[in-house]
């Protein structure tokens, strides 16, 4: 066998292998990729099935032209006030009397983070959540 044979084997060898690394990658990113989009939506579908009345308020809030950039908000009775130095919004628990299953739910899914200083719930809203009420997908 001569070395000419033997390193156009070894090179065309490598190169079939990377390539089908490289292949066999890409197709699986893709598919985990798909399959990530697709729980995702499942989540968005099931936070707008359970709480359609407080998804659909945070999606008028978040589209409001005058709130736009405010994500803070707490939650609280329409009767009571909250002493705040910056732009927020409120979801009030006699409006909605399933707000803190939903609160629960959109902490717990990573749509939102508990930010309390006191006495009475805070939280904000984290941006992909923001731009997806926006987008209303």
């Amino acid at each position: 066998m001569d070395w000419f044979s033997t390193a156009v084997g070894f090179v065309v060898g490598s190169f079939t292998g990377a390539a089908g690394t490289y292949l066999a990658d890409k197709y699986t990113d893709q598919r985990r990729d798909q399959a990530e989009a697709a729980a995702a939506n499942a989540l968005w579908r099931e936070a707008f099935d359970m709480f359609p009345e407080v998804m659909r308020e945070m999606q008028a809030d978040v589209r409001n032209p005058r709130l736009a950039g405010v994500r803070d908000f707490f939650v609280k009775s329409s009767g009571s006030t909250v002493n705040s130095d910056r732009p927020h919004l409120e979801y009030h628990t006699d409006v909605h009397s399933n707000i803190m299953g939903a609160i629960a739910y959109l902490e717990e899914v990573g749509y939102i983070d508990d930010i309390t200083p006191g006495n009475c719930p805070k939280y904000r809203m984290r941006l992909p959540f923001v731009n997806r009420l926006k987008a209303g997908s």
